[in-house]
């Protein structure tokens, strides 16, 4: 059974801290908190996905290798406003110094902390402004500290994206926490963000490595804001076992797995609600395609679309775009046995318009802030859906003055 925290974040569970500064990493003397740290009490074993780009940011290679060689994890150091992309050699230097500078502060080994960093790509990371924090950062680690981390992490996020749940077992209660970033350059494979979640149950790392594998393909790997992937996706999920109970392939795995899903469900769904310059968050579901796979890549073409995220945007009920979109996308299907719902307003059906009168339910249903479009293939039995935004002006506008 699982139970929502209200407020909750990544320092919910037991044993873990938080804290926010301000390090003027971009150099323009923003007054809000660019910089956090997470530490737990006691070292937590990690699982992490990262970003399918080849190109990748210096913090993501250098967490992949601590991933890699099995080691446990403290704490984490995270920034905003620099990505820490496409710096080379002296990246990696610049993840290494702040992991000496952090383990030193914190009497723990540098190996035991991960580095993030989110924000302009290209651009050398300001080590010695995070070096001056060390302090700020360790004094100020709290376990009501959660929300200021989360905050500290956003770049061109409007909203801050926290939660937590409790998950009843029978073997005690597990907490499971997380907070994410993330607006524009998101593409599944992974979904371009930082997500840090944190629980305080008793697992070894190949199950955790598993669930988190299991869930993303489910939650982050479903979400879209403009089909554009980063340089430093990141998901970090640290378990440090003080609840004490205990979770294996056969004891509470199942109940582990709904919360964690649960959570990573939530932030995948915030992250679209919050897309650059969106004013609507749209779930796309195909159902009964060939296979989940068929299903899936015509969801991702739909939800992806940019005439069908502009179709959106006008609240212009355009059913045709949908039809042309799930007949490019390589899933096979009769397209004159297709259906198509607004919500549960059936609206085409075998392929036709069903009454061109529903055109003004349509378009009310997509003046909504959140609405369910779903496509019936007939096909078989597969499922997937994706989660989904309009494209307005104003994404061409941040984007065009990001660096600015």
């Amino acid at each position: 059974m699982l139970g929502k925290v209200s407020y909750g974040g990544v320092t919910t569970p037991a044993g873990f801290r938080a804290s926010s500064a301000n390090g003027d990493i971009k150099g323009k003397k923003a007054e809000r908190d660019d910089c956090g740290l997470i530490y737990s009490d006691v070292p937590c074993e990690m699982a992490a996905v990262f970003t399918s780009n080849v190109v990748k940011a210096a913090p993501v290679l250098y967490d992949m290798e601590v991933l890699n060689k099995g080691c446990k994890v403290s704490a984490v150091f995270a920034n905003s406003g620099n990505a820490n992309a496409c710096t080379g050699a002296e990246g990696l230097k610049n993840c290494q110094k702040i992991a000496e500078v952090f383990a030193q502060g914190l009497n723990i080994k540098s190996e035991n902390v991960l580095i993030a960093s989110t924000g302009v790509i290209g651009v050398p990371l300001p080590v010695e402004k995070i070096i001056d924090l060390k302090d700020v950062l360790i004094d100020g680690l709290a376990d009501d500290n959660g929300i200021n981390f989360a905050k500290a992490i956003i770049t061109t996020d409007t909203t801050v994206k926290e939660t937590a749940v409790c998950v009843e077992t029978k073997s005690g209660i597990i907490t499971i926490g997380g907070c994410t970033k993330g607006a524009g350059m998101i593409s599944p494979n992974l979904a371009t963000m930082l997500t840090f979640i944190t629980t305080d149950a008793l697992i070894d790392k190949k199950i955790l490595q598993k669930a988190l594998n299991e869930c993303t393909e489910l939650t982050f790997n479903r979400v879209t804001v403009d089909g554009d992937m980063s340089t430093n996706d990141t998901v970090i999920l640290l378990a440090n076992g003080m609840s004490g109970t205990k979770v294996t392939e056969n004891e509470n795995y199942e109940d582990f797995k709904a919360g964690l899903l649960d959570i990573m469900d939530y932030l995948a769904r915030q992250i679209a609600l919050d897309g650059e310059g969106a004013t609507r968050m749209i779930t796309v579901e195909v159902k009964n395609a060939a296979n989940n796979e068929e299903a899936r890549l015509c969801a991702s073409k739909i939800a992806n679309s940019p005439l069908v995220k502009t179709m959106f945007a006008g609240c212009d009920p355009n059913w045709g775009r949908l039809m042309s979109s799930a007949g490019a996308s390589g899933a096979k299907f009769n397209p004159d046995i297709t259906d198509i719902y607004f919500n549960d307003m059936h609206y085409v059906a075998g392929g036709k318009i069903i009454d061109y009168a529903l055109e003004e339910k349509a378009y009310n249903i997509m003046k909504e802030m959140q609405y369910t479009i779903t496509i019936d293939l007939h096909a078989g039995s597969g499922y997937a859906k994706f989660y989904t935004c309009d494209l307005t002006q104003d994404y061409i506008k941040i984007n065009a003055d990001y660096r600015s």
